[in-house]
């Protein structure tokens, strides 16, 4: 859960820098086309370079680390967690399960919105009365403004005399840009970023070119630009006006009068956004630095069909014999106040003995992290993982299948451990199981 906090956190970062660079670089150029390529393109750089690979490493040293209670540090072959892990043994609050609730009642209120606001308009094309003007087709209904969405294009019953052949083609322009399709995209990336401060502005922004595109596209038709300013002048702003549809009275009218009457840019300036393939690429190094993934392995597609269950003894060779601390105990420890239940058991061996993967699975983790030492994780079916702590070193990567049996690293002393043995957990749904309800062979 917080690593799609963190998530939504870089796509925040990666959105709002391209859209501030369009603000200060790009807003005021004459290329309407380019520019809505540009906007467009934002959604998918947004979402996507948070792939690249890795996490800010300040943001992730902060935000992943502080959550997790599953330190522990090994003491004559017991496991503790650190001083420095805070705990309540009474309750916890988790921030982040809060923080994501409150995203998600945003979000759904959002999409419920939007939902609503679609099916309004389907019913009002329903009961609208479909007309024919300058071999186009209305539909006249009870609406306050002309507007289109798509395809249709919606004029008021109080229309009275004929509507105006400009406005006409202007509603034309939008539908035949795929305007709609823009707004539609808008809107969703809204519901899922509505804490986004930008993201109302940015949609204020791809509207603005949709008008500008429009006008620009009346003007080609050997239209006077005298005309047609005195038609928008003529225009009233549209009162409680839904910002799904396209107006032809735009509240950016004065906009669009400045850019209308404004000197065509240069063509040369088109190299500026040449500039954009630096960025881009700087923003993808940022994020493909560091030696851990970026995004929590949560996002990792694992698609093993076998049975989950991690059934093999972990270190190769070994018994139960081995075992030096089972699951639950509350050892003593010189260093630390208070006992600390054991999260799963300790294995004593020579340092070098094979570990192996008690189940198929995908390896999730294989770093050093803090007082696990070299830590193991290997992700199975229905919802099991295996941990393995304190290893020697891996003799498999991370992302990589693994077979039943097959050796994944070896044994250790390594964290904080003051003896040569394997820390073995098994969890389901992220809670710790007693790994000796599973070994069967």
């Amino acid at each position: 859960m917080n690593s799609i906090l963190i998530y939504l956190l870089q796509v925040s970062l990666v959105f709002g820098s391209f859209y501030l660079l369009y603000k200060w670089l790009f807003s005021k150029f004459t290329f309407h086309a380019v520019n809505r390529t540009f906007l467009l393109l934002v959604f998918p750089l947004a979402l996507l370079l948070p792939f690249s690979n890795l996490l800010f490493p300040q943001i992730q040293n902060l935000t992943i680390e502080i959550p997790l209670l599953e330190n522990f540090t090994a003491f004559s072959g017991f496991e503790y967690f650190t001083e420095e892990t805070v705990t309540l043994n009474n309750q916890t609050v988790n921030y982040g399960f809060w923080m994501f609730f409150a995203y998600a009642i945003g979000v759904l209120c959002y999409l419920v919105r939007f939902i609503k606001t679609t099916l309004s308009l389907v019913t009002l094309k329903r009961n609208s009365q479909k007309i024919s003007s300058n071999n186009t087709t209305l539909y006249k209904a009870n609406v306050s403004e002309i507007f289109s969405y798509f395809h249709w294009i919606f004029v008021p019953n109080s229309q009275k005399e004929a509507v105006d052949e400009l406005i006409i083609t202007h509603e034309k322009a939008h539908v035949q840009h795929l305007h709609s399709i823009d707004v539609v995209l808008a809107e969703l990336f809204i519901a899922f970023f509505w804490f986004h401060p930008l993201a109302y502005s940015y949609r204020k922004s791809l509207k603005s070119i949709h008008e500008f595109q429009a006008d620009a596209f009346v003007l080609k038709q050997h239209v006077k630009k005298s005309t047609y300013l005195e038609l928008l002048l003529k225009s009233l702003e549209p009162k409680n006006t839904n910002p799904v549809y396209s107006y032809f009275s735009h509240p950016t009218l004065k906009k669009r009068i400045e850019m209308i009457t404004k000197s065509q840019s240069k063509h040369s300036s088109k190299l500026l956004y040449l500039l954009l393939i630096p960025v881009i690429a700087l923003v993808f190094m940022a994020f493909t630095s560091g030696n851990e993934s970026m995004i929590s392995n949560e996002f990792i597609p694992i698609t093993i069909k076998t049975n989950g269950k991690p059934s093999l003894f972990p270190v190769k060779n070994g018994s139960s014999i081995d075992i030096t601390s089972h699951f639950g105990l509350k050892p003593n420890h010189p260093r630390m106040k208070n006992a600390i239940p054991h999260g799963g058991i300790d294995i004593k061996a020579i340092n070098g003995t094979p570990v192996i993967a008690t189940a198929d699975g995908i390896v999730i983790k294989a770093t050093k992290k803090g007082n696990w030492g070299n830590l193991l994780v290997i992700s199975h079916a229905d919802g099991f993982e295996t941990w393995y702590a304190h290893l020697k070193g891996f003799n498999i990567k991370e992302g990589t299948k693994v077979t039943k049996g097959d050796i994944v690293g070896y044994v250790g002393n390594t964290g904080l451990s003051t003896g040569s043995h394997l820390h073995y957990e098994v969890r389901q749904d992220g809670k710790r199981l007693d790994p000796m309800n599973y070994i069967t062979e």
